[in-house]
């Protein structure tokens, strides 16, 4: 069990202690010995100037906002401050697909070529058997990123596959840039329109954005190289399905509950679906590791099978920032975190055996430690 709660019925069961720790105060129950310096602790062993947490149980919801914003500044990280939420930005894109393939606007398994003649793939054989299928499993054969994005130059430059579409695993960025200019297409609209009007609206996300807006310049984490080396400000003034996503961890978790846990305005199937080990993975490109089949892929989302059952998560790696997410359909249980320095991955698996069940197998982590590709 978690050790920070906000159920204050439970303090007559043990000892309270209030403790105030540079920009947070919180209660504590200090059953297991535990208390906020262990958050603390991972803090310092990150590097991290500024940490956002969010977790949910049946029995407790807990929000961290903690640290500063840059170096050197005395503003605080707030319960509203956006941190860069990088790849996480694809389970998003994600969901937005599920909803307009239940509307009949493009289906998992159709070519994208039929869809949206990409301009970047002409010249590129086979590249006509792309589907979204592969695109949110990683299998498209199209590498990370191929160029200086988000340049007009990298905008400009032809793609090149790796493998044959659907025969392999690479996990790629491009295939979501791909998704994210058919779904333009074929709506007529701009991406940050769609993910406004599918996810961000009905979801009640009012502190997201899938671009940068000038408004958030006041309120929004710098990223950092190390503890004491902030990076400048990053505005990201072009929408990416990749990676631009500006969010709370509070505004995450409630996406999570409801988009991947409900399955909100998804049909039944289509939820299923999503959650469903739809593809494998490779640790490294041309060997099979044991530790794959721990990890699959459901669609644009990892799974993680070990002790406690099944559960789904994605990290996030902008510069300046590292942040993940893992939640756990059986048990109710979700945990966000956000951290905004580049050395700040080890911190994964500590927050996770902090606030879940430290006797199992975090693959989420191992598998990679924490970086996904």
């Amino acid at each position: 069990m978690p050790y920070i709660i906000m159920n204050y019925q439970k303090q007559s069961r043990t000892k309270i202690y209030l403790l105030i720790l540079g920009l947070m105060t919180l209660i504590v129950v200090n059953t297991q010995g535990q208390d906020l310096d262990r958050i603390h602790g991972i803090m310092d062993r990150a590097g991290a100037p500024g940490l956002q947490l969010s977790f949910h149980s049946p029995e407790n919801i807990i929000h961290i906002n903690r640290g500063v914003k840059k170096y050197g500044t005395k503003d605080s990280i707030k319960e509203n401050t956006r941190f860069q939420a990088a790849s996480l930005t694809k389970v998003i894109t994600t969901y937005a697909f599920l909803k307009l393939m239940d509307k009949g606007l493009i289906s998992l398994d159709s070519p994208l070529y039929r869809y949206y003649p990409y301009d970047r793939l002409k010249d590129t054989k086979g590249t006509e058997k792309i589907t979204v299928r592969m695109v949110l499993t990683h299998r498209t054969g199209l590498l990370n990123w191929e160029g200086d994005v988000p340049t007009d130059t990298w905008r400009n430059s032809p793609l090149t596959l790796q493998f044959e579409p659907g025969t392999d695993y690479m996990y790629s960025g491009e295939g979501f840039y791909f998704l994210q200019e058919t779904l333009e297409h074929i709506t007529q609209k701009n991406f940050q329109q769609i993910i406004e009007e599918e996810v961000f609206q009905p979801l009640q996300m009012k502190n997201s954005s899938i671009v940068w807006q000038d408004s958030l310049a006041n309120n929004t984490a710098y990223g950092h190289y190390t503890f004491n080396r902030p990076r400048s400000l990053g505005k990201y003034r072009k929408s990416n399905a990749a990676y631009t996503l500006y969010t709370t961890s509070k505004d995450y978790i409630h996406f999570i509950q409801q988009a991947i846990i409900e399955g909100k305005d998804l049909q039944p199937t289509t939820h299923s679906l999503m959650l469903s080990r739809l593809g494998e993975v490779k640790k490294e490109r041309n060997k099979v590791n044991i530790e794959d089949q721990y990890v699959p892929c459901a669609l644009g989302i990892r799974m993680q099978i070990n002790e406690q059952g099944t559960a789904y998560w994605h990290t996030g790696s902008n510069p300046g920032f590292r942040c993940f997410f893992i939640t756990y359909p059986g048990t109710g249980e979700t945990l966000v975190a956000f951290l905004n320095v580049d050395t700040a991955f080890p911190a994964m698996k500590e927050l996770m055996q902090l606030f879940l069940s430290p006797s199992q197998t975090f693959w989420a982590y191992d598998w990679r430690e924490g970086e996904l590709d």
